[in-house]
C-alpha cells in the first residue's frame, strides 16, 4: 500500500481502497459511503469496458494497464443452489447437501417442514431466506416424498438435487421478475442442443422429472383455481433454462468440500483462453460473491479473460469439451500450437518405420482441425487422426480404470512405464498417474519416506521438479493450478529433506543445498495458496505446509 495515500474524503491516511478503481483510498467505511454518494460514483473508473463483436459476441475490453491482483469487479449472484450436472454416485448418495444452507445432511433425518426435503435441522435460517430454500420452497410443496420405510431407490428417485437449480431460476419470476429475465436472456444455445444427447439426458432427468411431481401439480391447481402462479412455465422454457446453466453457470466450492452452482450476469461474459489473463474466487460467507483478479499484468486494449477447462487437459480434450459444452472453439496461441508452447503435454512417441523408434514426436499437423493427421518431428512417418483417437481412447481408459479404483503402487508404476511407450514424458495422461504417484510415495503403507529407497527419493523428486516445469509454463504467473501446484512443492521437498538427512557428513554443501531448495519449495507454495484460503483444500494443504515451514527451519537451524 502506498504510505501516503489519503482518504478520498477527508484526507487523513488511510488504507482502505476502492474495489472498483483501486485508485482512491478511505479511512472507514463510512467515509467510503459518504464520498461514493456525494462524488466517487459518478468518477469511479473501471478498468474495462463491455464490448462486443460478430466472433466472440459481448466480452470485456481493458480500457488502461492493469496490474497483478488488481481486482476487476465483484459480483453476487442472480441464484446459487445444488449442482445441476451431478455425478452418478454424489446423486445416489445418502448425504445431501441441506436444501437451506447446503451443509451436509443425512437423508431421513431431518426436514424443511412445509415441502419435505432434506434439511441439516428443521429450523435452519436457510429455510426461510428468499434467496436460498424459500425460493422453490411453495413449488416443492406439490409433490409426494416418500415416506419412511419405503424402498430406498424412491428416495434417490424423488431428490434429485440435480433440478433444484432448474426450479430456482423458474422460480425467480414470482419474487424477482427483474432477474429472471437476466436470466432467461442469457445464452442458452437451444437450437444448437436441440439433437443432442445433452438435451435427451435433461427432458428426462430435470424436465420430466420437475412436470411430473410438482409443475404438473401446480397447473393442474392454476386451472381449477383460474390462477396463474408461473406466467412462464413449459418444457421449452426449462431446457433453456438448462441450457443457460451449462453455458454459463459457475461452480462454487464451499468451505464443507461440497460444490455448489450459480449464475453470475457479469462473470460468465469473460471469454475464455486457455492462457486467461484472470481468475475468480468466491466469498462464502458473503453470500458466495464472486471477485475477479486479474491474475497477470494486463495491456490497454486486452480481453479479460478466464478459463473453463483444465489447465492440464491436452488440446484435443480441452477443445472438445469447449465444443460440447461451451458451444465454440479455442482458437488461442497454445491451441493453435503443436507443442502446446513447448510442453509437449498431448503428443505420442513415433513408432518410426518397421518398429525402429526414431526418437521423435508425433504431433497434429493442424491443431485446429478436430479430423487432422500427426506428423512425426523427427521423421516422416504420420498416422490418421482416426489411430491417433483410437489410442487414446484405450489410453484413456486404462488411466481412468487405475484412477478410478483403490489402486496399487505398482499398477501406477506399471501402467506409467507402459505409457511412456507411447507417449512424450510430458503427456497429461502421464501427469495425472504421476501427481496421484508422488502423494503415495512417503503416504502409503511400506512405503513411508524413511521405507522409500534412494532410487525411489531421487524418481518421486525428479517426477516433481519436471510437474512444476509444465506447470511454469502453462501457468507462470501461479493463478490457475495453485492447489495442484501446492502438491507437487509439498511433496518435492519432502523428497529434499528425506534425501538431505541421507547425505554423509562429508557431503554437508550438498545437504544445505537440499535444504535450501526445500524451504523455497515452501515459500512459494505458501505464496501461491493465498487466494485458496476460502476453500477446505486449500486451508488443508496450507496447514501441512505450516508444519513443513517448521520442521525444515529447525533441521536448518540444527545443521
Amino acid at each position: 500500500m502506498d504510505m501516503e495515500a489519503k482518504c478520498g474524503y477527508c484526507g487523513v491516511q488511510a488504507k482502505l481502497k476502492c474495489a472498483g478503481c483501486q485508485q482512491t483510498y478511505y479511512c472507514n467505511p463510512d467515509h467510503q459511503k459518504k464520498h461514493w454518494r456525494a462524488k466517487h460514483k459518478q468518477e469511479c473508473a473501471k478498468p474495462y469496458e463491455l464490448a462486443r463483436n460478430d466472433e466472440i459476441g459481448r466480452h470485456c475490453l481493458a480500457n488502461k494497464a492493469i496490474l497483478k491482483d488488481t481486482v476487476l469487479f465483484t459480483e453476487t449472484p442472480l441464484v446459487i443452489g445444488p449442482k445441476w450436472n451431478l455425478d452418478e454416485y454424489e446423486q445416489r448418495s445418502t448425504i445431501v447437501p441441506c436444501v437451506g444452507c447446503f451443509a451436509d445432511c443425512n437423508l431421513g433425518l431431518f426436514y424443511c417442514e412445509l415441502c419435505r426435503w432434506p434439511a441439516c435441522k428443521p429450523d435452519c435460517p436457510g429455510l426461510i431466506n428468499r434467496s436460498l430454500h424459500s425460493l422453490e420452497c411453495g413449488i416443492l410443496r406439490f409433490g409426494h416424498p416418500p415416506k419412511p420405510g419405503d424402498d430406498p431407490e424412491t428416495f434417490f428417485d424423488y431428490y434429485r438435487y440435480d433440478a433444484l437449480l432448474v426450479l430456482k431460476c423458474l422460480a425467480m419470476q414470482i419474487c424477482n421478475p427483474s432477474s429472471f429475465d437476466q436470466i432467461i436472456n442469457l445464452e442458452s444455445h437451444y437450437d444448437a442442443r436441440k439433437n443432442t444427447r445433452y438435451y435427451a439426458d435433461t427432458d428426462e432427468r430435470i424436465v420430466s422429472y420437475l412436470f411430473r411431481n410438482f409443475l404438473d401439480p401446480l397447473q393442474s391447481l392454476e386451472r381449477k383455481e383460474d390462477k396463474v402462479v408461473l406466467k412462464v412455465c413449459d418444457r421449452k422454457t426449462l431446457h433453456m433454462i438448462s441450457g443457460i446453466l451449462e453455458v454459463n453457470a459457475m461452480v462454487i466450492p464451499l468451505s464443507n468440500g461440497r460444490e455448489i452452482c450459480g449464475l453470475y450476469p457479469l462473470g460468465c461474459m469473460l471469454e475464455h483462453n486457455c492462457m486467461p489473463n484472470s481468475f475468480y474466487t468466491f466469498d462464502c460467507s458473503k453470500g458466495m460473491k464472486l471477485t475477479f483478479k486479474a491474475g497477470r499484468d494486463i495491456q490497454k486494449g486486452e480481453h479479460l479473460t478466464t478459463t473453463y477447462t483444465h489447465s492440464l487437459w491436452g488440446t484435443q480434450l480441452r477443445r472438445e469439451h469447449l465444443k460440447t459444452n461451451k458451444y465454440f472453439v479455442c482458437k488461442c496461441e497454445r491451441c493453435t500450437d503443436p507443442t502446446e508452447l513447448g510442453t509437449f503435454l498431448s503428443s505420442l512417441r513415433c513408432m518410426g518405420v518397421e518398429s525402429e523408434p526414431c526418437g521423435g514426436f508425433q504431433l497434429p499437423i493442424n491443431p485446429l482441425s478436430d479430423t487432422s493427421d500427426w506428423k512425426c518431428n523427427q521423421c516422416p512417418v504420420q498416422v490418421t487422426h482416426d489411430q491417433v483417437n483410437f489410442i487414446m481412447s484405450k489410453i484413456g481408459e486404462e488411466v481412468d480404470y487405475v484412477m478410478g479404483r483403490k489402486s496399487s503402487i505398482k499398477e501406477f508404476e506399471d501402467l506409467i512405464y507402459k505409457l511412456e511407450n507411447f507417449l512424450h514424458p510430458n503427456h497429461f495422461h502421464l501427469q495425472t498417474l504421476k501427481h496421484s504417484l508422488i502423494q503415495m510415495y512417503g503416504h502409503f503403507p511400506g512405503h513411508r519416506l524413511n521405507e522409500l529407497s534412494d532410487a525411489v527419493l531421487v524418481s518421486k523428486l525428479q517426477m516433481c521438479r519436471d510437474m512444476m516445469s509444465i506447470i511454469d509454463v502453462l501457468d507462470p504467473d501461479s493463478f490457475r493450478l495453485t492447489l495442484y501446484a501446492g502438491v507437487v512443492l509439498l511433496e518435492q521437498q519432502a523428497a529434499l529433506v528425506e534425501l538431505s538427512k541421507r547425505q554423509k557428513p562429508s557431503t554437508v554443501s550438498q545437504q544445505q543445498y537440499d535444504l535450501s531448495e526445500a524451504l523455497q519449495c515452501l515459500v512459494r507454495a505458501k505464496t501461491i495458496l493465498q487466494n485458496e484460503m476460502g476453500t477446505i483444500q486449500g486451508k488443508k494443504l496450507m496447514e501441512q505446509i505450516e508444519r513443513a515451514l517448521e520442521n525444515v527451519g529447525e533441521q536448518t537451524g540444527n545443521a
